[in-house]
């Protein structure tokens, strides 16, 4: 099966029939290069704690060895032991970031989940077709995970209402567009998570971005608006689980990298306090147009007080 480049000019099209499927895995070779990639910078978090993963243990290994190659005598042995007692400390402070690493890269799937269920939500309720049986579906996931979730949620769902404002072929009917059987039936419950991995797979081959990112989450609400309407209500945990394993296998470290979900908010709406020049240029024809305002207006009361007084 062969898709073409997925942007938000471009519809998503397939030229051949689709296989029956085992799930897709994210085996292929641009992922393993990126994943290898990733790992050696994986200290570049936000948090200082990642910062200590930079530094190699292999450095220390050795040279604690050959410290204790001369522990025969009363100054080498003394250096030795400190040394292996402070090998031995930096290697539990690491495990120790290890572990806080990878509990912050579970909590960023499981928001990224959370986010998925509450965007299709809103999806299925543009589109009229929100129902008891469908909360019913997303009801273990609808439920924000943290104010991570509260604060992201509403630029999330903006600007993916935004893009499907502009697109509105791209996402929509995209089973049609991605499956030969037809109608665009979805035969099992693999098959639309499948669909959707091929999709982020040929959209974050070249380069990851926040706009892809919004763009993945606006084709998942289109397949869950096809399971809803083929009716396939339980479809649709499979398709968010699916969006989940596309954020652990493709998307976590450049997250980690970029501030989380939280980066989506800095990045549309940049920090207060970040003025441009032409920031501050209107700044600067504001007070002084207000300034211009208040001496005509001080002139004009200074005026006719004097007439009447004098």
């Amino acid at each position: 099966m062969a898709i073409t480049p997925t942007n938000t000019g471009n519809t998503i099209a397939s030229t051949s029939s689709t296989p029956k499927l085992a799930k897709f895995k994210s085996s292929s070779l641009d992922h393993e290069i990126y994943t290898a990639n990733r790992r050696g910078t994986i200290a570049t978090a936000a948090s200082s704690d990642w910062k200590a993963l930079r530094t190699p243990l292999n450095g220390r290994s050795l040279h604690v060895g050959g410290v204790s190659g001369g522990a025969g005598t009363g100054a080498g042995g003394g250096t030795g032991h400190m040394t292996r007692a402070a090998s031995t400390s930096s290697l539990a402070s690491s495990t120790r970031t290890m572990t806080n690493y990878q509990e912050y890269k579970m909590e960023i799937i499981n928001q990224g989940k959370c986010l998925c269920g509450q965007y299709i939500r809103a999806r299925l309720r543009r589109a009229g077709v929100l129902n008891r049986k469908v909360t019913q579906r997303l009801r273990n996931i609808l439920e924000p995970s943290s104010h991570v979730v509260y604060e992201v949620f509403p630029a999330l769902n903006s600007m993916g209402e935004e893009l499907e404002r502009m697109h509105p072929r791209v996402y929509t009917n995209i089973s049609r567009q991605l499956s030969r059987a037809p109608f665009g039936e979805l035969e099992d419950s693999d098959m639309a998570p499948m669909l959707l991995n091929l999709v982020a797979k040929d959209l974050f081959r070249t380069s990851i971005t926040w706009g892809k990112i919004i763009s993945i989450f606006s084709v998942c609400g289109g397949f869950a608006i096809d399971c809803v309407r083929q009716g396939h209500y339980d479809y649709l945990q499979c398709l968010v689980d699916g969006l989940a394993e596309i954020i652990e296998d493709d998307l976590v470290y450049w997250l980690i990298d970029n501030g989380g979900w939280l980066g989506l908010q800095q990045h549309i709406r940049p920090r207060v306090g970040e003025f441009t020049f032409l920031g501050w240029l209107t700044l600067f024809v504001t007070v002084s147009a207000g300034a211009y305002v208040v001496s005509n207006v001080c002139k004009r009361i200074g005026c006719q007080l004097y007439s009447l007084i004098f």
